[in-house]
């Protein structure tokens, strides 16, 4: 058998940037063994594999693999697989649907976290970008002892401490631990005992670990990030969807965010990721607020959040045909 198979870097709009994602278009026809054992051949993060949906409301249905396993959900490999399938023109195909040549499509997809909106964005028939929507953040801890999660990332307590903010689990589809520090030199410090790390994660049930400063390279830039997930067989990803979304969460529920104008209930984030792995990503978060409040409409952060959405750009770099 002959499989269609692409490589898109997501979340950068040049090659050698983002997060690398594997994609099978058309998958209906694969084993999950086979898809086990394509991710792992693979050797990316993640691949996605189209197929058709099984729920009502779905467009289509996405499956995701690292190279040891099946996980719910993957927001870099959703941004890179909705990027390649509309460059491609594959989403007419598989969903008798027409993109919107200089606007803003709107296609759901089943994933084992829930059936969520991807919204695609085309400017003079070309995408320009891909935002994924994500659950409402549900806080699972408000605050994880700083000093054990000092020792886990192999800093001191006081990078964490100075940061002023506590450490929290938040998930937006899966659970992330949130570890604010106090400056970029403690982020680029972050040397993860990986066996102890797996252990705490295992012991918190988390799907990564999260640490994250305000300080950025880029002036357009919220905060910059690292992500290690060694649980689901990524000691370190260079751009993470899912844990972005839930870093905007939570800097809005944490009064950190940046305040929109007045009127604008949808405050909107660039985080980066990646530095220091060489592989720079951009990627959007935008986290709507439920209500304005009593005094007009301004941004309040005890307001309830209504949507998370995180995307950005994508670029394919190598597409061909696996022998099976």
């Amino acid at each position: 058998m002959l499989l269609d198979i692409a490589q898109v870097d997501a979340f950068t709009s040049v090659p050698f940037g983002g997060n690398p994602a594997g994609v099978v278009p058309r998958a209906d026809a694969l084993t999950d063994d086979l898809m086990q054992r394509i991710a792992r051949e693979m050797a990316l993060s993640e691949t996605a594999f189209v197929c058709a949906p099984t729920q009502p409301g779905a467009d289509l249905r996405v499956r995701f693999f690292t190279p040891t396993q099946e996980i719910d959900l993957c927001g870099h490999a959703t941004i890179g697989t909705f990027f390649f399938l509309a460059q491609e023109g594959l989403v007419p195909v598989l969903t008798g649907k027409t993109l919107d040549p200089d606007g803003e499509t709107v296609l759901h997809q089943q994933t084992r976290a829930g059936v969520l909106a991807v919204r695609i964005h085309c400017r003079e028939g070309r995408v320009q970008r891909v935002m994924m929507a994500q659950h409402l953040p549900r806080v699972i801890a408000t605050e994880v002892d700083p000093d054990l999660v000092a020792e886990v990332l192999g800093l001191s307590p006081a990078d964490i401490r100075e940061a002023h903010a506590p450490s929290q689990i938040i998930s937006t589809g899966v659970p992330d631990l949130l570890v604010p520090l106090n400056g970029l030199d403690a982020l680029r410090r972050c040397r993860p005992n990986l066996a102890q790390l797996q252990d705490f994660m295992a012991a918190h049930d988390l799907v990564s670990v999260h640490p994250f400063t305000l300080e950025a390279e880029s002036p357009q830039a919220t905060a910059q990030a690292r992500d290690f997930a060694p649980t689901v067989g990524i000691p370190e990803e260079s751009a993470t969807g899912t844990a972005n979304g839930a870093l905007g969460a939570y800097l809005v529920l944490n009064g950190l965010a940046p305040v929109p104008p007045d009127g604008t209930r949808t405050v909107r984030m660039m985080m980066e990721q990646g530095y220091t792995l060489g592989r720079p990503s951009q990627i959007e978060v935008e986290v709507d607020q439920d209500r304005p409040d009593d005094s007009g409409g301004r941004w309040t952060p005890a307001a309830a959040i209504a949507g998370v959405r995180v995307g950005g750009q994508a670029v394919t770099i190598l597409r061909g045909v696996m022998n099976l």
